[in-house]
């Protein structure tokens, strides 16, 4: 179980390099916009669920996806709020950390006994 947590940390490490080139470039097309729509979801949630301990793989999934979106959503509310309204810096940001995060959980030394 602990390998198929790893294939989608290395997954999703490259979907988030991936969003964060294509958004720092400024790059539009309709693949874009899945591989946008597949991070927001996955992504943000899924660097947050090891924190968590979660007891079954479904419940890791479905907390993945609502801080995916809470996250978002919480950000342009944000953005909102302060009449700060730049989506592509927030992105830019927001996929930056993501993939700092999982990257480090893939780098970080495994302890006996730890968890995800």
């Amino acid at each position: 179980m602990r390998r198929d947590r790893r294939t989608v940390r290395w997954l999703l490490a490259a979907l988030s390099a991936t969003v964060l080139v294509l958004t720092a470039w400024q790059l539009t097309s309709a693949a874009r916009l899945y591989l946008d729509t597949a991070f927001v979801l996955l992504a943000p949630g899924w660097a947050a669920v090891p924190h968590l301990r979660l007891a079954t793989r479904s419940m890791e999934w479905l907390v993945a996806i609502a801080v995916g979106l809470s996250g978002t959503l919480l950000l342009a509310e944000l953005m909102t709020a302060l009449h700060w309204w730049h989506p592509w810096e927030a992105f830019i940001v927001l996929a930056g950390a993501t993939l700092f995060e999982l990257l480090r959980q893939l780098t970080a030394p495994r302890t006996a006994g730890a968890g995800p």
